[in-house]
């Protein structure tokens, strides 16, 4: 047993100075604890060091921010929008608030150059398709020509080579207006004039554009018109919003019901009061550390209030029911004190050093989600111990001296235990058995959650938009962003990525990389020749021969064929140069690379990370891509490699505390026991209700080790103090107080099953079936055990 030194009478009698010095570091704790702020950016949760957050800082240095908002108008009349949107745009422009807006495109200039953004091998490819079909069509015109006579005639086409490249060149054509099939949909984007936009700066974007909006008379154009935001600041926006709500509702929750369950518990509203005031002193303390050590908190820890809150308030419950008991068995206040301390307090001592240490484990993790709430945690649960046996008990002496606390001796209420043993116990072992077994089977089945849509924070208008907008853009809004030193390297890594897109055909991931050497080709002279060459076939071979659907799809390939001069930059469209021109209004060697397959999905991500992540150039240089999406990749991985590091090391730090504390392997296996089947039990209901583990439900199982094994070590100390025959006596006094120390515990972690986050609810799912089950295995299964073993020891018994 961890011992307190046997100085215990020193609370009861410095209690007015440990009081005086609790206040004085609580102000002082509370005055930092205020200015933490949340960050709810899940790029965060990587540290700087890693180069893909380098790459992204890098990126946010020489580009600057690229986040937008997009206006969306459902309309019946496409025309009255495309004036609004023509009308809205020099308003927006003259905001401070925004840099530029984007809702049309230059179809002319794309139609006219289209072939010119083609490659030489594609025009070469074309030409072949147009000397296919004509000599097909001249097939056909030959009198002695006889369909299927002996099969397909080797020059019979149809044209479906040619209706493949009308395809190819056509998709270098872009639509006029963002809109959909039906032209109900238009979308306008608009960028912020701010390169790197806080919180505050997007909120006051987002009114700015609603006020000009506005100020719009809205019904001459369409009096039927919805508007709808979307676009990354307004989901960083609702995001931030849900998970801030959530946390204030959860706290609220959480200590009105733990306090609710105190008074219920002890039938003194003063209990609970005492209790409490310790209780927010320890916190007070932890955050006001955290804002000194980390200065902020994420999405994973912003929720930790209330999780310490539920945690810490089991030592202030241990303690005050010991100190009750002692009273109502006789003792006076002060050796009812030094049996509390130096008694409960040793116990108290071992649970709150194993669940901190616990934690502690999560610190040298890369992941701040883990490493963040490690600290955090761990420094809670050690504050909350020195809250509770310091702190509480001269709050006790306080209240007792002034009168306000008055225990009474219960005459029937003895501390002799009545020794009779647990019925069943074999039994019950026996039943735990094939139900432990069964459940490690379905725990190996749980699956991991890839899909990060089910993990977000979706709005109604959010999914709104979503399913209103799908189909409007050809090319991902989420390229990943190459930055180069010279157009020597970008050509470089731009011929590395279009080697990776011809030879990745099992699991491709990339649809297509541009750059400003894509937009202006310098083998424009080259194709110019090409296209000459297959104007001329047109002109010269086709006229009179082609007949029916292939006429008309070479009557418009003329079209494209009428293009005569290379383009320049300065021709190019202003608002597709856009992405290329830096900070400094240079155009910079920046190489966009589009993925081909949907990022939401963690699997998509991690391939698309793999494939382009890191690029390797023929020279030998290396360049690390720059996305949010491969910032989200590495955190999975890194996630999920070190969710099972923690899990390992939370188990063999929580082992030898326990054996240092017991100083005997048997005592540190009997403990530790029950807590494994609990595990195993948890993964089991997991199964059962279609649970997975997923990026944010995963930091709790640390937690769940560190909490659990609280229970056991609490069931065995006693049952040392109490001796063989005892466990009755132990589960009508001990276990009544784990019993309602768990239930402050689920209580304050399943305020998180009401949020509206999808990832805290799992969160908040997860930690609840796992206190239950690893609480219940420690009063069933460890009693069961400790029953076993005495009945062997003393079969009289």
């Amino acid at each position: 047993m961890i011992r307190i030194p046997n100085k215990c009478h020193l609370v009861h009698q410095y209690y007015r100075q440990i009081l005086a010095m609790a206040v004085l570091t609580t102000v002082v704790g509370s005055y930092f604890a205020l200015k933490l702020s949340l960050q709810s950016d899940l790029a965060e949760l990587l540290p700087d060091s890693f180069e893909s957050v380098k790459a992204l800082n890098r990126m946010k240095e020489e580009v600057g921010g690229i986040g937008q908002l997009r206006l969306i108008f459902e309309t019946d009349d496409f025309a009255a929008v495309q004036r609004l949107e023509q009308d809205l745009e020099p308003k927006l422009l003259a905001s401070s608030f925004v840099n530029y807006v984007d809702y049309r495109n230059d179809v002319a200039f794309y139609k006219k150059n289209a072939l010119l953004f083609l490659t030489p091998a594609g025009l070469d490819s074309l030409k072949d398709a147009i000397q296919t079909t004509i000599d097909a069509e001249k097939q056909k015109l030959n009198p002695l020509f006889v369909d299927d006579l002996f099969g397909e005639s080797d020059v019979e086409d149809n044209g479906e080579g040619l209706a493949e490249w009308g395809d190819e060149y056509q998709d270098q054509e872009p639509d006029e207006y963002y809109t959909n099939s039906d032209s109900t949909i238009l979308v306008m984007k608009i960028f912020a004039s701010q390169a790197n936009s806080s919180m505050g700066s997007i909120r006051d974007m987002i009114a700015e554009v609603d006020r000009i909006v506005a100020s719009m008379d809205l019904n001459q154009y369409d009096p039927n018109l919805r508007i709808y935001h979307g676009g990354n600041f307004q989901n960083r926006i609702d995001e931030f919003a849900v998970v801030k709500s959530d946390i204030f509702g959860t706290a609220l929750y959480g200590l009105g019901g733990v306090f609710l369950l105190i008074v219920v518990y002890f039938r003194r509203i003063l209990a609970a009061l005492l209790i409490t005031i310790s209780l927010l002193f320890s916190l007070s303390w932890t955050f006001g550390l955290t804002y000194l050590v980390i200065g902020q908190l994420n999405t994973i820890t912003g929720f930790m209030f209330v999780i310490l809150f539920g945690l810490g308030i089991d030592y202030g419950i241990h303690t005050f029911a010991r100190y009750v008991e002692s009273r109502k068995a006789g003792l006076d206040s002060e050796p009812a004190m030094e049996k509390v301390i130096c008694g409960t307090g040793s116990a108290l001592a071992t649970t709150a050093i194993t669940t901190s240490a616990a934690f502690f484990t999560l610190t040298i993790m890369d992941f701040k989600g883990f490493s963040d709430l490690g600290f955090i945690a761990g420094v809670g649960m050690l504050f909350a111990l020195v809250a509770m046996v310091m702190v509480l008990p001269a709050l006790i002496v306080l209240v007792e001296k002034l009168g306000l606390l008055k225990i009474q001796p219960v005459p029937s209420k003895s501390m002799v235990v009545e020794r009779r043993a647990l019925s069943y116990s074999r039994t019950l072992l026996l039943a735990a058995i094939p139900v432990t077994l069964l459940a490690a089977f379905y725990f190996s089945r749980v699956d991991f959650e890839y899909d990060f849509t089910n993990l977000r924070a979706i709005t109604q208008e959010r999914a709104l938009v979503s399913e209103k907008t799908a189909g409007v853009f050809k090319l991902s809004e989420s390229p990943a962003l190459v930055l180069a030193d010279s157009k020597e390297e970008a050509q470089e890594v731009m011929a590395e990525v279009k080697r990776i897109i011809r030879e990745d055909t099992l699991s491709p991931t990339v649809k297509t990389v541009r750059s400003v050497l894509s937009l202006v080709p310098d083998d424009q002279a080259e194709k110019l020749e090409q296209i000459r060459e297959i104007r001329r076939l047109v002109d010269d071979e086709a006229e009179g021969v082609a007949q029916g659907e292939n006429k008309r799809r070479l009557g418009e390939l003329k079209a494209y064929l009428q293009v005569d001069e290379p383009f320049t930059w300065d021709e190019f469209p202003a608002k597709d140069k856009r992405q290329f021109i830096n900070k400094r209004g240079e155009v910079g060697n920046f190489v966009f690379i589009y993925p081909s397959v949907p990022l939401r999905d963690g699997r998509n991500a991690i391939e698309f990370r793999s494939d382009i992540g890191k690029i390797t150039t023929s020279s030998g240089k290396e360049f690390f891509a720059a996305s949010s999406n491969i910032i989200t990749a590495e955190m999975l991985l890194i996630m999920i490699r070190e969710g099972k590091l923690a899990v390992v090391l939370s188990a063999v730090v929580v082992f030898l505390i326990v054996f240092i504390d017991f100083r005997s392997v048997k005592a540190a296996l009997l403990v530790l026991l029950p807590l494994a089947v609990g595990v195993l039990w948890m993964g089991g209901v997991m199964y059962v209700v279609g649970m997975k583990l997923n990026f944010f439900n995963i930091v709790v199982l640390p937690s769940i080790i560190g909490i659990g094994v609280d229970n056991g070590v609490h069931i065995y100390h006693r049952y040392l103090e109490e001796g063989p025959g005892s466990l009755r006596f132990i589960l009508r006094n001990t276990g009544l107080a784990i019993s309602m120390t768990t239930l402050t515990t689920i209580v304050g972690y399943s305020g998180l099953i009401l949020a509206r986050h999808p990832g805290l609810n799992s969160l908040g799912n997860l930690a609840v079936i796992g206190i239950s089950s690893t609480f219940i295995t420690a009063i069933v299964v460890l009693p069961a055990l400790l029953q076993f073993l005495d009945t062997r020891k003393t079969p009289a018994a």
